[in-house]
């Protein structure tokens, strides 16, 4: 599951069990800033390993949650490129442009392989797969 996903549902849960409680109040618990924690619930704010490492210790996420919410927002990351008319085939570009370590972009790539999400056609011609 995806670090939005995640942040959404601790939210609204908190939010059941007090009505009147508000994102400043789920922003501050978490230290972070409110707008921040707006924009990055909109998806208007990209999320990176290290606030995905941050936040998921702050609302207690085991490690093993935290890893997969860093590998699903490097996929979701990589797909988005291939969906470019500038993207190129290579993980060392897609590392340069997305700003994730060539490592982590490796094993994003195996993981999209693994579950079909991509499909590389040949060295230079990788599609996305519905």
């Amino acid at each position: 599951m995806d670090m939005r996903a995640i942040l959404q549902i601790e939210f609204e849960s908190r939010r059941k069990r007090n009505p009147r409680y508000s994102l400043r109040a789920f922003a501050l618990s978490i230290g972070t800033n409110h707008g921040t924690l707006s924009q990055i619930l909109r998806s208007q704010r990209r999320l990176t390993s290290r606030n995905i490492r941050q936040l998921g210790a702050r609302i207690r996420l085991t490690d093993a949650q935290i890893r997969d919410a860093c590998l699903a927002g490097h996929c979701d990351s990589i797909v988005s490129l291939i969906a470019d008319p500038r993207f190129k085939a290579d993980a060392r570009w897609i590392a340069i442009m997305t700003g994730i370590p060539l490592d982590d972009v490796s094993v994003a790539l195996h993981w999209l392989l693994h579950t079909r999400r991509i499909a590389m056609l040949d060295r230079r011609t990788w599609t996305l797969q519905s």
